[in-house]
């Protein structure tokens, strides 16, 4: 038991201060990056996932996680799901374009996952959030979301810069690790607190 609320319930009472949402983000990103080096994809983060509490943010629910284990020195990396084959299994607004179909996933499936969940931080909005779940599926694989300078003031370029990075379409023009986006966010928390 954790106590606590989610990140879900915060931004239900609005986006957060530049700060907070920086520490959230910065503690997200090493617990992800720390499951990437045990070879862990999340598969599923979203703010209901990430519960906040005295001790710092926590990321919750490994139910839809694939483990990836190398095999040998000269084969591919062998994946092991934990929810089946050919399954496109997550939350649809947060899914990466290649999770949505049902494509290979590795840990940029959950970077892009992670700039979905920082540009709703943010802004107090889904970056890719329609009518229905087809229409957010059809935004997630073709649109670009809105600058969040339409919903906030002030936002320094760093930040939506990593943000847009994080949610780029094609999985290889995002970042490579999470460990680069923590320690990206850091430098952009230092430049933001003077």
């Amino acid at each position: 038991y954790l106590e606590g609320e989610t990140l879900a319930a915060r931004i239900k009472k609005g986006p957060l201060p530049l700060d907070e949402a920086l520490k959230i983000a910065i503690e997200v990103a090493g617990a992800l990056g720390a499951a990437h080096r045990k070879r862990i994809v999340h598969r599923d983060l979203k703010p209901g996932n990430i519960m906040l509490t005295d001790a710092g943010a926590k990321l919750l629910d490994f139910g839809l996680a694939k483990y990836e284990r190398p095999v040998s020195a000269d084969e591919e990396t062998m994946t092991k799901d934990l929810t089946g084959d050919a399954q496109v299994v997550g939350t649809p607004p947060y899914m990466s374009p290649e999770q949505l179909q049902g494509q290979e996933t590795d840990a940029r499936t959950d970077i892009f996952a992670f700039g979905a969940v920082l540009y709703e931080m943010v802004t107090g909005r889904r970056a890719f959030r329609r009518q229905s779940n087809i229409e957010t599926i059809a935004a997630v694989e073709r649109e670009e979301p809105r600058p969040l300078h339409e919903f906030v003031k002030d936002v320094p370029d760093d930040l939506e810069r990593i943000i847009l990075r994080c949610l780029r379409k094609h999985s290889a023009e995002r970042y490579a690790s999470m460990f680069e986006i923590e320690r990206e966010l850091e430098d952009c928390r230092a430049l933001a607190s003077k």
